[in-house]
């Protein structure tokens, strides 16, 4: 039927929560993976070169100028500044999300899985009990996200841990599915997304 809904095509469709417990654990798996690679490589570089720089300057640099040792001593710094940086950074971030997430408090979401695609949406609250004219006043203030659409294609990857699962659409997007208050038989069909 052209114009028809594609909610009709879901295999799976079902409301959920995600607690902030469980976007700290997911966000520090997203870490694991793709983030902490990369820094911890860039903070060894950046901590071996301090540490160069510290010997050269305390053995070759003995009888230089002050102007020299100065400078040794700023490359020094900067160098251990950097390895300090891909150390610290990944942990703020994670701070940081994770008390954006606590301020929204537990929003519901909506998971839809079909064939070759997922879709994602936020909830509205239940504006039944209030005026036509408060209901515009909330939807014009805070409006919703539109529906994301996740195509499961060779960018998709679903990776289960023991609390939620992570969908991850290349490297820059990822979703989390908490486990909690999803059946054996919905959670298989969460299994055989990409199947």
């Amino acid at each position: 039927m052209i114009g028809a809904s594609m909610e009709e095509n879901y295999k799976l469709e079902k409301e959920y929560k995600l607690s902030v417990d469980t976007f700290r654990e997911a966000y520090r798996a997203f870490q694991k993976k793709f983030i902490y690679p990369k820094s911890r490589a860039y903070m060894v570089i950046f901590a071996a070169l301090a540490l160069g720089i510290l010997i050269f300057g305390v053995i070759v640099m003995s009888d230089a100028s002050k102007k020299q040792k100065y400078i040794t001593y700023i490359a020094f710094i900067m160098a251990a500044a950097f390895a300090f940086k891909e150390w610290y950074t990944p942990e703020k971030m994670r701070r940081n999300l994770t008390e954006s997430v606590r301020a929204l408090g537990e929003p519901v979401y909506k998971i839809g899985i079909g064939d070759k695609f997922v879709d994602i949406s936020t909830v509205t609250e239940d504006l039944s009990d209030i005026s036509e004219e408060e209901k515009e006043s909330v939807q014009n203030e805070d409006p919703l996200p539109e529906k994301t659409r996740i195509k499961v294609d060779e960018g998709f990857q679903l990776m289960e841990y023991d609390k939620f699962f992570l969908m991850l659409a290349g490297k820059e997007s990822f979703y989390i599915l908490p486990k909690e208050g999803f059946s054996e038989s919905e959670l298989k069909i969460v299994r055989d997304i990409k199947n």
